[in-house]
């Protein structure tokens, strides 16, 4: 059977997705961008030779009529930063999906694999699930988790991600096509929700935090981020700096 989808998309890993769905048996009928999307995701949609779509605002009748008339099976969010309202969620015969970077439900809400790694996980968690109205509340159709190296920044965490989602989301396409109702359901005991980390969350306390902490703050907002940052002598350092901020900061570090 070949289910019709429409992937939401903003970013590397939504190219991953869609480039995999459609060697398979479904069918990419159209992908969601925001308006300034980025040269190398319009191609690859240009490529696959499928409707490319944006919306100046995603939740308007206008934007659901056009939906609509896809006649779509299957939704599949892969970064995409707009929040969908329920009446576009149910547009969709078989429902709405989404790619969360994060171990559900104790990694709910922004910068997931972030978070992860500023906490000191030994494995980081990612899940794809079957959306609702809630902020990463949905059933949970499949799941992964990978090894954090002592070493490894963000970059090569979103890496890995990246290459574990495509399968992933295929196993979760299965599960809904056949109704497989084996996903598991929330435990909101153990939910905690955090926050989109923000420049300001860079900053680095040397007094209250163990050079541990600093050197997982450091690796966890690397590029592609900002990255981490402490003030010296009223200047702002940076890791990726001048020479002289990196002399800076080795004696930081130096303790």
């Amino acid at each position: 059977m070949m289910n019709r989808v429409i992937v939401f998309l903003n970013g590397v890993r939504g190219i991953s997705v869609i480039e995999t769905i459609h060697k398979s048996k479904h069918e990419i009928i159209a992908v969601v961008t925001p308006s300034n999307t980025s040269d190398e995701i319009s191609k690859t949609i240009k490529n696959l030779k499928v409707s490319h779509l944006c919306f100046e605002k995603i939740n308007t009748e206008e934007s659901i009529a056009q939906l609509k008339n896809f006649d779509p099976e299957l939704f599949i969010v892969a970064g995409y930063s707009t929040i969908l309202k329920q009446k576009v969620l149910d547009i969709p015969q078989l429902g709405t999906i989404n790619l969360h970077a994060g171990r559900l439900p104790e990694y709910r809400g922004g910068s997931p694999l972030n978070w992860q790694l500023i906490n000191g996980e030994e494995k980081a968690g990612i899940s794809v699930i079957l959306m609702d109205e809630g902020i990463d509340t949905g059933c949970v159709l499949a799941e992964e988790k990978f090894p954090i190296g002592q070493n490894d920044t963000i970059a090569d965490l979103h890496q890995k991600a990246n290459e574990l989602f495509p399968n992933l989301v295929l196993k979760a396409l299965n599960k809904l096509e056949v109704n497989d109702t084996s996903y598991s359901v929330q435990d909101e005991r153990k939910a905690q929700y955090w926050h989109q980390r923000n420049d300001a969350d860079g900053r680095l306390d040397f007094e209250s935090m163990t050079m541990l902490e600093v050197d997982r703050m450091i690796r966890a907002l690397t590029i592609p981020y900002p990255g981490a940052w402490a003030t010296f002598e009223n200047k702002v350092v940076r890791k990726m700096d001048d020479d002289v901020g990196l002399a800076v900061w080795d004696l930081y570090r130096a303790g």
